[in-house]
């Protein structure tokens, strides 16, 4: 049985994003990840046109108590409608930089308080057309763990997410849709939920800030309610939701507007009705 477990923990020195990995020999064990190894920052911006800014720098600290060794790679990633994260091979997502991603070194070994450097280098094009992004994986190899006669064995991964963009690339994007659901509640209550699909029709990633108002047939305002922001790579259709108030019977105007940080705001309506 294989499952992936994702947190985020801030600490003093740094924030990590940790891809945790675990393989178990039985069902039901219960046991503690501890990841020793903290990265200073979670992403990772390079320009493919300029002479430095080709190169960035990953610091990574030995934050344990005991010596840890660690490997280097790259890999993919994207996200899902929902936001949430997915990994792949290197080079196997249509917007990867991994062939043009070089990392040194390859493994760690450090001592408890030790910080090292990972330089990394983009040697790909001077000119692109558009962004691509990738992710510099470091991985730890973690201690079997056994209880009542079963074994837990897990690799604690922190990511970096690296994009590769010329500065000026335009930005672009859209409201594809806005709809309700009716959805339950795990208390066994309908609401309804109105969701609004983005679309990113330019040349680089954005994240949106973005709300949606509810207007009576006459065009007054009822309420405004905020939506999550939305994490959109190049060519994504992103969802965000938000709840719907409890609504008197009536006709209502859903107005969605999204700020995405291009020249203009994006739009969408839709009609709902309270039966």
């Amino acid at each position: 049985m294989t499952f992936s477990l994702q947190s985020r923990r801030w600490a003093a020195w740094s924030r990590r994003l940790l891809l945790v990995t675990a393989v178990l020999s039985s069902v039901g064990v219960a046991a503690p990840l501890h990841a020793q190894l903290a990265i200073d920052k979670l992403d990772l911006t390079l320009r493919p046109d300029g002479t430095d800014e080709r190169s960035g720098v990953l610091s990574v600290r030995n934050e344990g108590a005991t010596p840890t060794q660690a490997i280097i790679r790259v890999e993919d990633w994207d996200r899902a409608p929902d936001g949430n994260n997915r990994f792949y091979p290197a080079g196997t997502v249509s917007g990867s930089c991994a062939p043009s991603l070089q990392v040194f070194p390859m493994s760690l070994s450090l001592k408890p308080g030790e910080t090292q450097r990972i330089r990394i280098d983009y040697t790909g094009p001077a000119k692109r057309a558009s962004e691509c992004w990738s992710l510099v994986v470091v991985e730890t190899p973690a201690p079997r763990m056994q209880a009542n006669g079963r074994q837990l064995v897990y690799n604690v991964r922190s990511g970096l997410k690296v994009y590769v963009a010329a500065e000026h690339l335009p930005v672009d994007g859209e409201v594809e849709g806005l709809s309700v659901a009716r959805t339950v509640t795990s208390a066994g209550r309908q609401q309804d939920v109105a969701i609004v699909a983005f679309a990113n029709r330019g040349a680089r990633h954005f994240v949106t800030k973005g709300r949606v108002e509810i207007r009576r047939e006459d065009n007054s305002l009822v309420q405004t309610l905020e939506l999550p922001p939305m994490y959109a790579l190049p060519g994504a259709i992103m969802h965000g939701a938000t709840v719907l108030p409890e609504l008197p019977k009536g006709k209502y105007l859903l107005i969605s507007i999204v700020d995405y940080g291009g020249s203009e705001i994006a739009a969408g309506m839709y009609a709902h009705e309270v039966r």
